[in-house]
């Protein structure tokens, strides 16, 4: 049975062995989240027949100022807090109770629940990556670092291609 603590190194926040294993894990994880993507896509689009409801991120198309913005706030809430509740919190206190994977799943039952906000068929798609994001962390050694890159980087990525509107979802209000 683990247990939990609630320190910086409890909550996979301990300084690294090498910033570039971290940076490396955190890069190739990120192509497994955008190569994953279409499928998660695909899954929700056959389960939801509504779209997303993606409004409130046309801010991302009318300036790069808001972009950058926009990107900013996605380190700092998606990025960083998501990932410390859902993985350095939410899936260190379960699993030493349900198991890692039950406690993976609870937290993508969890980012599933918080981005309801943009409607179902993106909140299941978050769902997906949130299992990801849980493996990458379980996987890691509990490296909530390279989660929070990865994230970052996606989301990175992601508000790009929106504010371009190179997405399918562009579109969409």
């Amino acid at each position: 049975m683990t247990t939990f603590h609630l320190t910086w190194a409890g909550l996979g926040l301990a300084a690294p062995v090498t910033w570039l294993h971290t940076l490396m894990f955190a890069v190739f994880w990120t192509g497994v989240l955008y190569a994953y993507s279409p499928t998660a896509d695909w899954v929700a689009t056959r389960l939801v027949k509504t779209p997303p409801k993606l409004g409130m991120f046309r801010a991302l198309q009318e300036s790069t100022f808001k972009l950058v913005l926009g990107i900013a706030l996605a380190w700092l809430l998606g990025a960083f807090l998501e990932e410390l509740l859902l993985r350095g919190i939410v899936v260190n206190a379960l699993r030493g109770t349900i198991g890692a994977w039950p406690a993976v799943a609870v937290a993508a039952a969890g980012a599933f629940v918080i981005h309801l906000y943009q409607g179902p068929r993106a909140a299941l798609i978050v769902a997906q990556l949130s299992v990801l994001f849980g493996v990458l962390y379980v996987a890691s050694g509990d490296d909530l670092k390279s989660v929070i890159l990865a994230h970052g980087f996606y989301d990175t990525i992601a508000f790009i291609q929106f504010g371009m509107k190179k997405t399918s979802y562009s579109n969409l209000s």
